[in-house]
């Protein structure tokens, strides 16, 4: 609020210069028409002087109000730990490890990651969120998290009413308009798991990240953003195709809806592709279409 007053102040100084500039213009062929040459120029001078001071003024203002965002920088100590505890990270080769490494610095420096129970996040579960979001969009050509501002960590999994407790089922979860649309909110011990075990295909970072991305053309439907129509049409018969088979292996959350059928199948992708392409190779292959080729395990 005192930043915004503060906004508020500095406009009104602003128009203030502009009114008296303008005041200044209308006095100068006024004093001419009354044969006041001598004082229209000295008012022509003012107003040279006060308008480049306003200008500067101005230049200043805008420079001061740029919040620039530097990268976060990764030590040697950080690497070690994104290999020892991002299996992703570990199968890239070393230019992919440079090109993820400042993916993460990106999304740490303009991505706010709260942990709800503690002051300060620790390093580790931020790194597991970052981590989450650079895999999920890893193999497209953009990267942008939409109106993501921040990432709630909850110690635990969390009821409807967003509050942990014994009955809490919900992992992870993020919003779609309303106060919060630019919130998600994910369960610092399901985060974890996720990456403990990776080869059962399931890791509510990947998850909710991949709704992030579905959410990315206004919708969470399940239709990946930016098939053409051809590729929709291609993507609604593969996705009916495998929830009415009787050999469907993937965890049956993803029967749910669309849209958690793409999250559901997307975490299996991003973690085990050899498997998805064992069990759904039509599933596999209009993934693999979609992005590009992937670290095989």
């Amino acid at each position: 609020m005192e930043e915004y007053l503060s906004y508020l102040k500095s406009k009104g100084r602003f128009t203030s210069w502009l009114i008296v500039i303008f005041l200044l213009i209308l006095a100068i062929p006024i004093l001419i028409q009354i044969e006041l040459t001598f004082v229209a120029k000295i008012i022509g001078l003012l107003l040279i002087v006060i308008s480049s001071v306003a200008l500067f003024y101005w230049v200043r203002k805008v420079a001061g109000s740029k919040v620039i965002k530097n990268r976060v920088a990764l030590n040697a100590n950080d690497r070690f730990w994104l290999n020892e505890n991002i299996p992703f990270y570990r199968l890239l080769t070393r230019q992919e490890k440079g090109i993820f490494e400042d993916r993460m610095s990106l999304f740490l420096a303009e991505i706010i990651i709260t942990d709800v129970s503690k002051e300060v996040p620790d390093k580790a579960e931020c790194f597991f969120v970052a981590a989450s979001a650079i895999i999920a969009y890893w193999g497209l050509p953009y990267w942008n998290y939409g109106n993501l501002k921040e990432v709630l960590v909850y110690p635990d999994n969390f009821d409807e009413n967003k509050l942990v407790s014994a009955k809490g089922h919900i992992l992870g979860s993020v919003h779609h308009g309303g106060l919060m649309d630019g919130t998600m909110i994910l369960s610092r011990t399901a985060l974890i798991a996720g990456f403990r075990n990776s080869k059962d295909g399931r890791n509510v970072g990947i998850h909710e990240f991949t709704h992030l991305l579905d959410k990315s053309d206004g919708h969470i439907d399940g239709l990946p953003v930016g098939l053409t129509s051809e590729q929709r049409k291609i993507w609604l018969t593969v996705y009916r195709n495998e929830v009415n088979s009787p050999d469907f292996h993937l965890d049956r959350y993803a029967l749910t809806n669309e849209a958690e059928f793409f999250a559901v199948s997307m975490e299996m992708y991003k973690e085990n592709p050899s498997v998805l392409l064992k069990w759904h190779p039509e599933l596999h292959a209009i993934l693999s279409d979609y992005f590009n080729k992937l670290p095989v395990n």
